[in-house]
């Protein structure tokens, strides 16, 4: 494998309760710098993703492997315009090309980081921006486009439809995508050309081992439970899922829980308060033996790209619930045979029954969830894609 000097950018980096673009940056940064490439990371000071005020001293920092230049963030004007215009994109109202470029302006931004790159920009043989969404791909991929890669980690919401990221797609060299669903959508819904993308996505690897009574001890849950993991928020349907549970417990004389481990505030209706709880943020090998002492991994959101906590599931023995509307997560159970699918709550309430009532299904699904990942989402997998990728792109 030739070696590369790379650079990844990404608004956060290292940061504990990161989302799955910042997970994904960091991992695949690592492999490659393991593989034997430079790898550097440009990200900003900021570790809080709502205010991106500065946190982490500006530097240089070595995280295992991996070079980390951290840069201040630019002073921005978050108020009334931006906030309007934020609400105006997200409930799909129509804006102009000028108010988009005004709302992309009041996202991170770091002049700092945007100088680096335009003055190394010959040091290195490409920039991989990560994710689409936030002012440090719009601007800092516009410095080098010839030199830029995006990994966009794109799914169907309102701000893929704007014309300034129609614009930054049409511009770069090239484009690598999480899963062949989110490359068909980028292709339908912007015409990124088949030479301008490649699919590559993340590794995962089975835990050394997996204690599913650890956490059952841990928690004191004895009864069975659907589990979710991630932000709790509206984009993600956790409000959905709550609202189904309830519905599910109050039509069914069932000993189920639900457990709700993540970051975000979430609501529970008192009358399931003792059925539906809120762990919040547990460590990484607590979360792993949830998923091995769970019925099922619940994934209701519609917005993915790829889905680490569903890949992650599958390897501890635990099998999907997801969410039909969902291209990604869908297509990733219907290949694997690892899940069941629901579109509305009588769906949800019968794939619940189904996974309860038959007996062996639970680890039928998860085995065949854990093959998937072992053939298409190993490392070795995903290292020969981006290989591919830096290949086709004449990287």
């Amino acid at each position: 494998m030739p070696s590369r000097k790379i650079v990844f950018v990404v608004p956060r980096y290292g940061v504990e309760s990161a989302g799955g673009a910042e997970m994904l940056a960091k991992s695949v940064a690592e492999r490659l710098a393991a593989a034997g490439n430079g790898v550097s990371v440009f990200t900003t000071c900021a570790r809080d993703h709502f205010t991106w005020a500065d946190y982490y001293r500006p530097g240089r920092e070595m995280l295992n492997g991996v070079e980390v230049f951290r840069f201040p963030t630019d002073p921005r004007d978050a108020g009334g315009e931006f906030c309007a215009l934020q609400g105006r994109i997200a409930r799909g109202m129509p804006v102009s090309r000028d108010e988009e470029e005004t709302w992309i302006r009041g996202s991170v931004h770091s002049r700092s980081l945007y100088d680096s790159i335009a003055s190394q920009r010959d040091a290195f043989d490409c920039f991989i921006f990560i994710p689409y969404l936030f002012g440090t791909t719009w601007a800092g991929s516009a410095i080098a486009p010839e030199k830029s890669l995006i990994i966009p980690c794109l799914h169907d919401e309102p701000y893929a439809r704007l014309a300034i990221f129609r614009e930054m797609f049409s511009r770069v060299r090239g484009m690598i995508f999480n899963s062949e669903p989110e490359r068909a959508f980028a292709a339908s819904l912007l015409g990124i050309a088949f030479e301008k993308s490649a699919v590559a996505g993340m590794g995962f690897a089975a835990m050394d081992q997996y204690r599913p009574e650890r956490f059952r001890k841990k928690f004191g849950i004895k009864a069975p439970f659907i589990m979710y993991a991630g932000r709790r928020e509206q984009g993600k349907n956790t409000p959905l899922l709550v609202e189904y549970f309830r519905a599910f417990k109050n039509q069914h004389r069932s000993e189920l829980k639900l457990l709700l481990l993540g970051t975000g505030e979430v609501m529970v209706p008192p009358e399931i308060s003792r059925d539906a709880l809120d762990l919040g943020y547990v460590r990484e090998e607590l979360k792993h033996d949830g998923y091995a002492a769970s019925l099922a991994l619940c994934q209701p959101s519609t917005n993915e790209s790829l889905s680490i906590v569903l890949m992650e599931a599958w390897l501890a023995g635990a099998p999907g619930l997801v969410h039909a509307d969902c291209a990604v997560t869908s297509f990733h159970c219907v290949q694997a045979n690892g899940g069941l699918l629901f579109r509305d709550y009588c769906e949800f309430a019968e794939c619940i029954l189904y996974l309860m009532e038959r007996v062996g299904l639970r680890e039928q699904l998860a085995a065949g969830g854990r093959r998937y990942v072992e053939t298409e989402y190993s490392w070795g997998a995903v290292m020969k894609r981006y290989e591919a990728a830096f290949g086709k792109f004449g990287l």
